[in-house]
C-alpha cells in the first residue's frame, strides 16, 4: 500500500454516512495523520473538542519534519498549541482529545496530567499504545486516570482500519530513523 493509495482510500471513508458519534472529528484527526505521513512523520492526528463541541486545536505528528524533535507528537502538538493559545482555561473538565492512533506512553502521561476529561483514540497501537497498559502506571499516575474517561472512539470499522493504515505507512522508516540517532 502507497500513500497515494490511502489518499485515494480516504476519500471512499469520507464518504461514509456519519452514523457514529465520532465520525467526523475522527475524520479529522485522520486527514491530520495523512499530512503526517506525507511529510514523513509518523501518520498520527488528534483534535481537541471544547465542552460546546467545537474544535479548539488540531495537529499532526511533527517528530521529523520539519526538524527533529521527539515530544512533537500528535497530542503533544495540540496540547502545546490550545494550552499556548488559552492560557485562562484553568480546567480540561468537559474537553476531549481524539487522536487516529491510541496514544503512547509520553502522551498518555500528558494527557493524564493536563487532566482531559475524555480521551478517545480510534485504532489500538499494539507495539506502543499506553491505554491497556494502564495498570502499570506508578499510583499516582494511575490516580490522575481515575478522573478521566478513556477508550475507542465511536467511528465505522472502515475509517478505524484507515486510521491504522496510515501510522503504519511510515512506521518501519520511523523507527529505523529514531533508532539510528
Amino acid at each position: 500500500m502507497t500513500l497515494q493509495d490511502l489518499e485515494a482510500r480516504f476519500a471512499g471513508v469520507s464518504a461514509e454516512a456519519a452514523s457514529y458519534q465520532d465520525q467526523q472529528l475522527g475524520m479529522v484527526a485522520c486527514q491530520e495523520a495523512l499530512v503526517a505521513a506525507r511529510r514523513g512523520n509518523y501518520g498520527v492526528g488528534a483534535v481537541l473538542v471544547n465542552p460546546r463541541g467545537s474544535v479548539v486545536a488540531q495537529g499532526q505528528n511533527a517528530v521529523f519534519y520539519p526538524h527533529f524533535r521527539s515530544d512533537l507528537h500528535a497530542e503533544m502538538v495540540v496540547m502545546n498549541a490550545f494550552e499556548e493559545r488559552h492560557p485562562e482555561v484553568d480546567t480540561m473538565r468537559g474537553y476531549t482529545l481524539l487522536s487516529s492512533i491510541e496514544p503512547c506512553p509520553m502522551c498518555f502521561a500528558r494527557l493524564l496530567a493536563a487532566g482531559v476529561q475524555t480521551v478517545k483514540f480510534l485504532a489500538e497501537d499494539a507495539w506502543g499504545g499506553m491505554v491497556n497498559h494502564r495498570q502499570h502506571l506508578p499510583a499516582a499516575w494511575q490516580r490522575l486516570g481515575q478522573r478521566q474517561a478513556i477508550g475507542q472512539a465511536e467511528v465505522s470499522e472502515s475509517l478505524r482500519q484507515f486510521a491504522l493504515d496510515v501510522f503504519l505507512i511510515n512506521l518501519n522508516a520511523c523507527r529505523q530513523r529514531l533508532s539510528s540517532r
